[in-house]
């Protein structure tokens, strides 16, 4: 399992601040674990109005087809979004358009049926 807020190097350094790793160990660690034929689940730390800004949606898709994932734990960013958004955009301010957490969940459904959705970690039996 490997977490992430965002699918983009430099928003995934902002939030986890990596010091003995980079994102692209991250990534490595994923195709590790395909190559091996092991379950590879993310937990996708969601904050509305970046996890479903358009930039982040194009990105996301990219990831999951590069990248093949077997679940996806949807779970919510307990963390203040104005400092969230501050500490990742800057100055920018808020994205302004978004693509809505329920229709990014569907559009993963669709695009990428092989992928389960959830919140706990599935039994080995179910692997």
């Amino acid at each position: 399992r490997v977490s992430l807020n965002s699918v983009r190097s430099a928003y995934y350094s902002r939030y986890f601040r990596p010091r003995t790793y980079s994102f692209s160990d991250v990534l490595a660690s994923i195709a590790v674990a395909n190559k091996m034929n092991k379950f590879v689940s993310i937990n996708y730390f969601v904050q509305p109005g970046f996890t479903d800004s358009p930039a982040e949606v194009r990105a996301f898709f990219r990831f999951l087809s590069k990248h093949p994932i077997d679940l996806i734990q949807w779970r919510n960013l307990n963390y203040d979004p104005r400092k969230y958004y501050c500490e990742l955009f800057g100055q920018q301010g808020w994205p302004r358009h978004f693509y809505g957490i329920r229709q990014l969940i569907r559009e993963v459904a669709l695009l990428f049926p092989h992928i389960k959705h959830g919140y706990f970690n599935p039994p080995k039996e179910k692997w």
